[in-house]
């Protein structure tokens, strides 16, 4: 097999996918019409290769990860205005319903304040390919088919973005301390915190900060080729290389099953992932199985595997990261390992590892976001801005990581 003659051709192949399922459904929010159809194309996509697929339907709250950003801006807002004229307990309490928010839903991606936002339904599909001998050992190639809200602050001034984040989060945390120490000094020690007046006006001058994180998040999708509608078209294109067609296996594979999985309601704060990984948490766990996750896709010098995900907090498997990193190597990719940074958010892969299988996300895009032009989570996110031999060198790598874990079994 001629591997960079053929991944060049399914390189593109997964370009034009990504752009027909763009052209087709446009920006996919999870819950929306949109994001369902996009879901049937690529089940009918995975049909054309696999033994057999499903849509497994579930039900989510589309807002539980986001919202949290207009919740503690006007907690932050009411909570302050209660400061101001005395109130100080429950601008207190105020100011703690803020951290419990934003720890409960972003830093740690619980549930906790879930029920509060809308629900929707959402729609995991894949698709299954049984190998030509006894299953030993299966492999999960995924992504996720929902697109995420346009971010304002990386479509306006993106080289301020963490200046502009930092100055809006600070007061927040900076209330909390000391509108719990003037409660305790006032109803424990009879005193009185000695800059309260500087604290009071302070917190209402920092609304100049503060406010703009209400309108962090725009009102629409963005296209979402490279995060993550890609990613599903490489994995459509790897179950073509391994799949079956018509009435006759390909025998590509010996002993490995192969699932073609897409995810719905990434962006939604892995809701998606966590319902796949709890539902059929028992055949994950059946026999060996490993997830080879993709997520954002635009640049070949900028992939990396995770081994950390979820802000840094939840384990990947540094042993798949460290073979797949090794293969790319042979294939003359230089690719490092990389921990979640904190504030970057999740990846699926951390919701099946949380259950016990071995998994890693391949990503291929800057870490920093203080640079001229961001497309990440912008309208700007389309196919134009993800470079073709990212595409190609995604492919050969699962490929190898494929035939190499097949081999072995």
């Amino acid at each position: 097999m001629n591997n960079k003659f053929e991944a060049d051709i399914l390189a593109k192949e997964a370009l034009d996918l990504t752009q027909k399922i763009i052209d087709e459904c446009g920006p996919r929010l999870a819950g929306t019409e949109a994001c369902r159809r996009s879901g049937e194309i690529i089940r009918k996509e995975m049909g054309k290769y696999c033994d057999r697929t499903e849509a497994d339907e579930f039900e989510f709250h589309p807002m539980a990860l986001l919202g949290f950003i207009r919740a503690t801006t006007v907690a932050y807002v009411v909570s302050s205005l209660f400061l101001f004229f005395g109130y100080v307990i429950p601008a207190a309490i105020g100011y703690t319903f803020i951290a419990a928010i934003s720890l409960s839903q972003f830093v740690f991606y619980l549930q906790i304040f879930d029920p509060i936002y809308k629900k929707a339904k959402g729609y995991n599909v894949y698709g299954v390919i049984e190998p030509a001998g006894e299953v030993k050992q299966q492999i999960i190639v995924s992504g996720h088919h929902d697109s995420a809200y346009v971010f304002n602050f990386f479509t306006k001034f993106p080289k301020l973005y963490r200046i502009r984040l930092i100055l809006g989060i600070l007061p927040m945390n900076v209330a909390l301390f000391l509108a719990w120490t003037w409660v305790i000094m006032k109803y424990a020690f009879d005193a009185s915190l000695p800059f309260a007046d500087l604290f009071r006006y302070g917190a209402i001058a920092s609304f100049i900060f503060v406010v703009p994180l209400y309108f962090f998040i725009g009102k629409n999708g963005t296209p979402g080729a490279g995060d993550n509608m890609i990613a599903t078209a490489i994995a459509l294109k790897i179950a073509g290389i391994f799949g079956n067609t018509g009435k006759k296996k390909s025998a590509a594979l010996s002993h490995t099953r192969l699932i073609i999985l897409s995810f719905d309601a990434e962006e939604s704060g892995l809701r998606g992932a966590r319902a796949y990984a709890r539902r059929h948490r028992t055949e994950l766990l059946a026999i060996p199985t490993y997830c080879f996750n993709m997520d954002s896709i635009y640049d070949l010098d900028k992939i990396k595997f995770l081994v950390r995900d979820i802000n840094g907090f939840t384990g990947l498997s540094k042993k798949m990261a460290r073979r797949c990193i090794h293969i790319a190597g042979r294939l003359g990719y230089r690719i490092k390992p990389l921990v979640m940074p904190f504030g970057g958010g999740g990846t699926d892969a951390a919701e099946l590892a949380k259950v016990g299988v071995e998994a890693t996300t391949l990503i291929a895009m800057p870490v920093s976001v203080e640079r001229d032009a961001v497309v990440y989570h912008t309208p700007e996110d389309t196919v134009e801005h993800i470079q073709p031999q990212a595409v190609e060198a995604i492919i050969r790598i699962l490929h190898g990581y494929i035939l190499e874990m097949d081999g072995e079994a």
